[in-house]
């Protein structure tokens, strides 16, 4: 496995979901397409083959941040690290794509806060709670 092709074809791969959920007509059904077979099963699937791969290669945990640095030396477990971040980013949009539908949320709205979810997940998250706090006039589920 060549990790800087698998990561060139994952980002690739992520970014045309991305732009499948922001520009698709019915975003019910694709939502799910997204979801299950994108960010699960196939960056699921890299992340898995890359952490099989990685171990017994790498040094290093996760009780220090040392430590991960450490484990972050080796290409794989690296990959893999930042599959996690796709896939479940990817994930969070989805939910977010859907949860917004549900509270009538705008998809135009969501647009800037799917880029942020995109590009820095947890911001964008917390954009998203605000928006539907403010538009629910609820805080939590």
């Amino acid at each position: 496995m060549n990790p800087s092709l698998v990561f060139t074809i994952a980002n690739s791969l992520t970014l045309v979901a991305w732009l499948v959920l922001l520009l698709s007509p019915n975003q019910t059904k694709v939502i799910p397409y997204l979801r299950i077979l994108v960010s699960g099963l196939f960056l699921g699937g890299l992340y898995i083959l890359s952490l099989s791969i990685g171990f017994g290669n790498a040094e290093g945990n996760f009780s220090s941040l040392q430590s991960v640095r450490s484990l972050f030396q080796n290409d794989e477990f690296l990959l893999a690290g930042w599959v996690h971040y796709l896939s479940f980013d990817l994930f969070l949009g989805t939910w977010e794509a859907e949860d917004g539908k549900a509270n009538n949320i705008h998809r135009l709205v969501l647009v800037p806060i799917h880029g942020l979810t995109f590009y820095y997940g947890p911001v964008g998250l917390v954009l998203y709670f605000i928006v539907r706090s403010l538009k629910t006039k609820r805080l939590g589920f």
